[in-house]
């Protein structure tokens, strides 16, 4: 279940045809060039990995304490053992940054961008729970024109093509500009998609 952290970072993975200099397309544009340069400060630049983790893991934590919840071995023992608030933020802080690490060494080992070096091993207490994530190229596809919404903000409707499961999932993006470049800061939609994902899981079992 831990590749639902793959699917909320992974946005950007994806070919698409030139955009104008200056906008949330060229954003994302410049995002792929990223990934196939295998360059993951440049794509921390253009991506809030971080505030996206935030989001991801608390929902996460919500799956946690449902009774039957599709959380993986090693992570529903982990979340077990917790006693007490400090205990879970602590855990809670863990999962963010050992995430961060994987999506780190996805990009920088070419797994994102379907052309993996596998010379380049994942690190990291948490690396055995990403052993089932696709390693497929994730493709994104524009599927709207993006618009305003608010100051330095826009939205921009996206279609996520995993080619690993064959599965595609519409995502809305937030992008804030930050000059010189557009940032991608929310994924308005994600209580959407890891619901769909949920679903995925279940019908799995």
């Amino acid at each position: 279940m831990m590749r639902i952290f793959l699917y909320l970072i992974l946005i950007l993975s994806f070919s698409c045809t030139a955009f104008a200099a200056g906008t949330p397309e060229q954003a994302v544009r410049d995002a792929q060039r990223a990934i196939d340069a295998k360059n993951a400060d440049r794509f921390e630049q253009l991506v809030d990995v971080r505030h996206i983790l935030d989001a991801a893991t608390d929902m996460l934590l919500a799956e946690a304490d449902k009774p039957n919840g599709l959380l993986p071995p090693m992570l529903a023992l982990m979340f077990s053992s917790v006693k007490d608030s400090q205990a879970l933020a602590g855990l809670r802080a863990l999962i963010v940054r050992e995430t961060h690490a994987f999506v780190r060494y996805g990009v920088l080992s070419g797994n994102f961008a379907g052309t993996p070096d596998h010379s380049v091993r994942p690190g990291g207490m948490l690396a055995p729970l990403f052993g089932d994530v696709s390693t497929g190229r994730k493709e994104m596809r524009i599927a709207g024109p993006s618009a305003p919404d608010g100051q330095n903000q826009a939205l921009l409707p996206v279609e996520l093509k995993d080619h690993g499961n064959d599965n595609s999932y519409p995502l809305l993006l937030r992008l804030q500009w930050l000059s010189p470049d557009w940032r991608i800061v929310e994924i308005v939609n994600l209580p959407d998609i890891w619901n769909q994902i949920m679903a995925e899981a279940k019908a799995q079992r």
